[in-house]
């Protein structure tokens, strides 16, 4: 969505960055059954020390760069600084609340951003044209989003969970390519319109650019995933520094 430029033809997308998802999705099993072998992210030793601080800082440069593009998004779109009002109330709601509150508030946002996907389609009906995706585009480098909670699913997930975590590279290639293709359908390939411009081509009977409703989705999701993270580098640390109780360990 903020990106602007040239982007991925949906055919190269599709046909490319499947074989790179499936090995994204291997690397990441492989990964996640080395951790739960080795406890990696108990703290008890100098090795799992050292992967609980690297994965700290991973997690850090995230929750930097996840508030960083839900305040360019809040301005870009809203002329609104209220993301740096609510980043105290961010990092104590990621720094104090238990992380069954934030289980538990998973579910409904991933309901609205269901909701908010199907809206998306239902405004575009009517405004795809297959031919679009026959026309000629110059093919550019496919970067496929690579987020550290792929490679820290045991800290995540239950040890009899994992096994289907490490699916999660694929469902965001589906999004990623479902987007990228109904960009495609909409407005022809090699196109240099941003991401965000599908959204505000939509429209449902009398009800036109309702973007606002799908973007404040987005926002939601990225102020949950900001708390997630504090959240993990909350425990990460008193996992590094061999304060964390065994409760904690098992949360």
């Amino acid at each position: 969505m903020l990106q602007t430029g040239a982007p991925v033809t949906a055919r190269s997308f599709l046909l490319r960055g499947l074989p790179m998802t499936l090995a994204l999705v291997l690397i990441t099993a492989l990964t996640a059954g080395a951790e739960q072998r080795a406890d990696s992210f108990w703290g008890t030793d100098l090795r799992s020390r050292v992967v609980c601080g690297g994965q700290g800082l991973w997690f850090v440069w995230e929750a930097v760069e996840t508030f960083r593009q839900a305040q360019e998004l809040c301005w870009g779109n809203f002329s609104s600084m209220a993301m740096l009002g609510l980043l105290p109330l961010l990092l104590w709601a990621g720094w104090k609340l238990e992380p069954a509150v934030l289980v538990r508030c998973a579910p409904i946002l991933c309901w609205a951003a269901a909701l908010a996907g199907l809206l998306c389609l239902l405004g575009l009906n009517g405004q795809f044209h297959w031919e679009s995706l026959m026309m000629q585009a110059d093919a550019q480098t496919i970067i496929l989003p690579l987020y550290p909670e792929y490679f820290a699913l045991p800290l995540f997930c239950p040890a009899k969970q994992v096994r289907y975590a490490v699916w999660l590279p694929v469902k965001v290639f589906i999004l990623a390519g479902s987007f990228a293709l109904c960009t495609e359908l909409v407005f022809g390939a090699g196109n240099a319109l941003p991401g965000i411009e599908l959204l505000r081509a939509g429209r449902l009977g009398s009800i036109s650019r309702f973007d606002a409703l799908v973007l404040l989705v987005w926002l939601a999701a990225a102020m949950f995933r900001f708390c997630v993270l504090v959240q993990v580098v909350h425990q990460l640390a008193g996992r590094l520094w061999g304060r964390a109780t065994p409760a904690e360990k098992n949360a």
